[in-house]
């Protein structure tokens, strides 16, 4: 009987070993459509947001709303899946979230590379981790997009596992020493998959 699979706090769903992207197609080929409805963040994420407004609205475009009392939702939600437990959605504008450009790009991400900070400095952790999601402490594909796109629906018949060509998502998550920790798991998987 196989143990349950578990990289520090998370448990980690098989898929991430088992599924994959059919060739040519994944994250790199992003077709930015997760983007539609916007993403939930942290309430410390939206404050980091919020502390660089002046910033990000320098890097939106016309199709943008620079109003930045109307980028996030008003309710809060409890969602233990988040560092604070509490959550905020982002708001559309647009027929997509208000962060997203016209040429697909993320302004906050933009704003990260710009000023040096880094792509990722100030972008919500669920919109670095997609198409990986932890949901209710599990580690696993978020089927979001399943069917609807090329660069995040998974198939049974791939190329490689989600674990390998979701490398950067997962590493991010779980630092390098927590990847290469799933690694293992994964040999240990197949090796008593096999038996």
């Amino acid at each position: 009987m196989m143990t349950e699979l578990r990289v520090g706090k998370f448990i980690v769903d098989p898929a991430l070993f088992t599924k994959g992207f059919a060739k040519s197609h994944g994250p790199f080929a992003c077709e930015t459509s997760c983007c539609a409805s916007g993403v939930f963040v942290d309430l410390k994420e939206r404050d980091v947001i919020v502390g660089h407004k002046d910033g990000i609205k320098a890097h939106m475009d016309e199709t943008q709303t620079t109003d930045d009392s109307r980028w996030f939702d008003d309710d809060i939600v409890d969602d233990q899946d988040f560092i604070s437990g509490k959550t905020v959605g982002t708001q559309t504008h647009n027929d997509k979230c208000v962060f997203r450009r016209l040429d697909g790009r993320c302004s906050i991400q933009v704003y990260g590379q710009e000023s040096g900070a880094g792509a990722w400095t100030y972008k919500p952790f669920y919109c670095i981790a997609f198409p990986v999601v932890v949901c209710d402490g599990v580690l696993t594909f978020d089927d979001y997009q399943q069917g609807s796109t090329r660069c995040c629906s998974i198939v049974d018949e791939h190329a490689a596992p989600l674990v390998d060509s979701c490398r950067d998502e997962l590493e991010y998550i779980l630092g390098k020493e927590g990847y290469e920790e799933l690694l293992a798991l994964r040999a240990l998987y197949v090796a008593e998959g096999s038996k």
